[in-house]
């Protein structure tokens, strides 16, 4: 009788807690947008060499690295809209991607195709935070970094860029619990 009366407080426990369990998950959003913001700089932190660095970066690699994104998150097709701050409608569950450039180095294509072994690497190293649009919440915080060390003739700086895109992408896809978490989609071309 022993084992019939822990089988059965077995079936219980999953008849009560499947409900619960179902009822979590719908409170969870469906959102339909996200918006990715230029990532901030701290161009006034000399508390160490990254941040120094990371206050180098220039205004128009952040512009890059945020079309990259963009154009990256679109091909991904994760959320139906994708863009820039502004360009959704009150009527989108929104999320806002955003953050702060921690260490940048630009790299040097001629010494990585010339001498090789790190000599030249690119470096991106930004803090991402994924926020809900309409309340604020932090969904998710994570540093996220990229190196480019080679590539043919030296590797190219974009493709560096779009990397860290796909990094950024693969966080996303955890935190939303979309798609397979750890490889960005197929791209269509």
């Amino acid at each position: 009788m022993k084992p019939f009366a822990a089988i059965a407080m077995i079936m219980v426990s999953l008849v009560v807690w499947l409900p619960c369990a179902a009822s979590d998950a719908s409170t969870v959003p469906a959102y339909t947008a996200i918006e990715i913001a230029r990532f901030d700089v701290n161009r006034e932190d000399y508390s160490s060499k990254e941040a120094e660095r990371a206050g180098r970066i220039p205004d128009e690699t952040i512009e890059t690295i945020q079309r990259i994104m963009i154009a990256e998150f679109t091909k991904a097709q994760i959320l139906p809209k994708v863009g820039k701050p502004g360009v959704t409608s009150g009527e989108d569950s929104t999320l806002d991607l955003g953050g702060k450039v921690i260490d940048f180095k630009a790299g040097n294509k001629t010494a990585r195709y010339l001498v090789g072994m790190g000599a030249g690497q690119q470096k991106i190293e930004i803090e991402c935070v994924l926020k809900d649009k309409k309340t604020g919440n932090v969904l998710a915080r994570e540093v996220i970094l990229d190196r480019k060390v080679g590539g043919i003739a030296g590797g190219d700086e974009e493709k560096g860029m779009r990397d860290f895109a796909e990094k950024v992408i693969i966080f996303v896809q955890k935190t939303l619990q979309v798609g397979d978490p750890g490889t960005v989609p197929a791209k269509t071309q």
